[in-house]
This record gives structure tokens, C-alpha cells and sequence, in this order.
């Protein structure tokens, strides 16, 4: 229960939400499917005075064209394994089909609110980085884009300004074996980790492999692992010099109520093995 005075606003154009946004800063909380901002409300975790929700402005839905994926930020889950989204995309589809919280959240939460909460464990943030996919932000100046990468500062922290508030996300269509793992501690617990696995293959010859974790540290990072891949792009094997190479990039792992940072680190290889190994089992997508 939200025990704090709260105003709700449902604008009818990107320049009202704008506006709001601007007028009311810190104090506005942009709803999008509420999953994660309301009950953290309800505990409070967060509080404001303002609630912008983004429900008239026209954000749902997923638009595929010959080289480009957009994703409006209002799109749920559900919406999204209604689409045969293929290559690198069919990241979005893997995670969005182990969602914690089964057909409630699928229904309700949205890829663009997990992607701006920035939760370090939440599953969003690793595949959009992984993806290379690109953040459209619109504020009271225009629009402006920002990658994946670039988008998280840290945990629960994003480039996007209080006057600012997520539209799009775009991502090119490439073609590209994808496989995606997550640890968690039982079936309704946010992930520990999780491993998003993209194999790049031309004219039956590796050309790059990578495998991003989420939930390891507080941004996502992504780990070269071409050399650790055969000439069909399948994982050879070397687990030792991948868990060399994941470790090498943990500097301060990220800790909370469900897994020290020491766990996090430990796992993380594994994490990252299973998503290529599920790679190499599913083919292209």
C-alpha cells in the first residue's frame, strides 16, 4: 500500500509527458508497467509525489523492417513472444520467455520499464546491451539516442534525465546463433546472473562470438569469447580460459539479499558456458 500523497498523470502527448517531467523532477516516477516501481512504492523503497504513466502514448508493439527492430518501451513481455523475432533479436524472445513471475508479469511488465529501473538483476539490461540495441530518449530538447552500453552508469542508475523518459528501443537485424542462461535461486527469484550469447557465423565460418552477463556487476559487460569458438562457431570446450576471461573483467561484482558478490563472481563463467553451449544446441533464431 502507497501510504504517501500521489498525484497521477496520464498525458496525452510525448510534450505533456515532457513537461511533467520537467515541472515536477525528481518528485515524477514514470510509470510503464508498474511491476517493479509500484511495489516498491508499496514498501517504501521509493517515493513520489507524481506518477506519469505512458499508457496514451502510443509505445506498445514491436515493428520489424528488412534491417531494423523497434520495440516500443510500453511493449510486454507477452507482446514480444508474439513475434518471431529472429537472430540477434531472438535474444528478446529467450528472456522474455523465462521472465520471473510467469504469465502475470509477462502480461503486465514492460521492456522498457525493467530497461530504465536498471536493476543489476533484472534480465533487460544484459540483452539490450548485448544486442547493441539503442535507447531513444525524448525530453523537452527532442530525442536523442543512446546506446545500450552507454545508457547504465550503474545499479538502478541510467543517463536518462528526471525530464527525460524512454520511447524507443532499435537494434539492427543481423542474423546470428543466439543462446540465452540465467541462475536464480527457485523459479519466482530475480536472476543471480544471466548470460545473453550471440555467435556471428558467414559462409559456414565463425566470424565473432560474445556472451554478456547481467547481474554479475552493477552495469552488464560483454566478453570476446571468438577464440574460444570453433569454425562452426560451436564452444570448443576451454572452460578454464573462459572463466580467465570473464573473471578478468569482474572488478567489484555486485552484492544484494540474494547472492554475495563473491557467489556472483563464481558462478559467472558458468553462467556464461551454459548460454553458449545453449547456443550451439538451438541453431539460429
Amino acid at each position: 500500500m502507497i501510504r504517501t500523497g500521489l498525484a497521477y498523470h496520464a498525458p496525452e502527448s510525448t510534450r505533456e509527458a515532457c513537461a511533467l517531467l520537467a515541472d515536477h523532477g525528481d518528485g515524477a516516477a514514470v510509470l510503464g508497467g508498474g511491476t517493479m516501481l509500484l511495489p516498491a512504492m508499496g514498501r517504501g523503497e521509493k517515493t513520489h509525489d507524481h506518477v506519469v504513466d505512458l499508457r496514451h502514448l502510443g509505445l506498445d508493439g514491436v515493428t520489424v523492417t528488412d534491417d531494423l527492430v523497434e520495440i516500443g518501451a510500453r511493449t510486454t513481455y507477452s507482446t514480444l513472444l508474439e513475434h518471431e523475432l529472429d537472430g540477434v533479436a531472438g535474444l528478446f524472445t529467450l528472456a522474455a520467455g523465462g521472465i520471473t513471475g510467469g504469465p502475470q508479469v509477462r502480461n503486465q511488465g514492460t521492456v522498457g520499464g525493467s530497461a530504465s529501473y536498471a536493476n543489476p538483476a533484472s534480465d533487460m539490461p544484459g540483452v539490450l546491451v548485448a544486442t547493441g540495441a539503442r535507447l531513444v530518449l525524448e525530453g523537452p530538447n527532442g530525442t536523442r539516442e543512446v546506446p545500450a552500453a552507454d545508457f547504465y552508469t550503474g545499479a538502478f542508475e541510467t543517463v536518462r534525465r528526471p525530464d527525460e523518459f524512454l520511447s524507443v528501443i532499435r537494434l539492427a537485424r543481423r542474423p546470428a546463433q543466439v543462446g540465452y542462461y540465467k541462475v536464480k535461486l527457485s523459479e519466482s527469484s530475480w536472476p543471480i546472473a544471466t548470460a545473453s550469447a550471440q555467435v556471428q557465423v558467414e559462409d559456414g565460418r565463425v566470424v565473432s562470438g560474445t556472451v554478456t552477463l547481467g547481474g554479475v556487476c552493477a552495469r552488464p559487460f560483454t566478453v570476446d569469447v571468438t577464440a574460444l569458438l570453433d569454425e562452426s562457431g560451436n564452444f570448443r570446450g576451454a572452460d578454464r580460459e573462459l572463466d580467465e576471461l570473464v573473471d578478468g573483467q569482474i572488478e567489484d561484482p555486485w552484492h544484494d539479499e540474494l547472492a554475495p558478490g563473491r557467489y556472483r563472481r563464481q558462478i559467472a563463467g558458468v553462467a556464461a558456458r551454459r548460454a553458449l553451449h545453449h547456443t550451439t544446441q538451438g541453431g539460429e533464431r
